[in-house]
């Protein structure tokens, strides 16, 4: 007797339940499953997508990993790793253009919120760079660089090649403290006070350093203590 495949027209059934009732109704390992499809096309993908789950814990996980460690993975080429890392940075750049629309004038709290949604899940520090125009909204956000969960070095080369780049005349500097308060350090104020001489120096002006924390935002140029550095 022939063995029935119980996978013949299993892809055709995925795409047919996305189109009919969307992604809602799909399962987390069905959506890692459909998405490997167009990365590998020719070999059943749900115990990949499943795998994928369990090294990585969900969805998240699995788009922000590395393309090293998604290769390593039985079954994911490098073609599916550039697939789910390309989706990752895809989806990063779409919420920035969504979170800049929002971000229309130059009030702080409008950079606050930009900068916790920007941030929102982040287990490591990271430091971005708002390039402003001349009305003070957004143009550019940039990361100057990936830290560890509990620092991350600010190299001052690359903030100065990324405002003459875009021709800022107004920057705001960002950080994260996933694991910390809102709060600077004393590290976070010599960079800060570091920084504003060396942007003075070609005509730029550093509006303010914002540090995000999981749950709070402090904006240094509106704090009383620190506001005299911006000045």
């Amino acid at each position: 007797m022939e063995k029935k495949n119980i996978h013949k027209d299993h892809r055709q059934r995925v795409r047919t339940r996305y189109f009919k009732e969307g992604i809602d109704s799909m399962a987390e390992h069905n959506i890692v499953e459909f998405l490997l499809f167009f990365g590998i096309p020719f070999k059943d993908t749900n115990d990949i997508a499943h795998e994928l789950i369990e090294r990585f814990g969900d969805l998240s996980g699995i788009l922000e990993a590395p393309v090293e460690e998604l290769m390593r993975v039985d079954g994911i080429g490098e073609n599916a790793a550039a697939l789910i890392s390309l989706i990752h940075d895809i989806a990063v750049i779409y919420n920035d253009k969504k979170l800049q629309s929002t971000a229309a004038s130059a009030e702080e709290l409008s950079f606050s919120e930009f900068l916790s949604m920007k941030y929102a899940g982040e287990s490591k520090e990271k430091v971005y760079l708002l390039c402003l125009d001349s009305k003070g909204k957004i143009q550019h956000c940039v990361k100057i660089c990936d830290g560890s969960p509990d620092s991350a070095y600010l190299d001052t080369r690359m903030v100065v090649e990324t405002v003459v780049r875009f021709d800022s005349a107004n920057v705001i500097l960002s950080h994260n403290h996933p694991n910390g308060f809102a709060v600077p350090s004393s590290a976070d104020v010599d960079t800060t006070k570091n920084l504003i001489p060396v942007l003075r120096a070609i005509g730029v002006n550093l509006a303010d350093h914002i540090i995000v924390s999981a749950e709070d935002t402090f904006s240094m140029a509106s704090s009383r203590k620190y506001s005299g550095l911006f000045v």
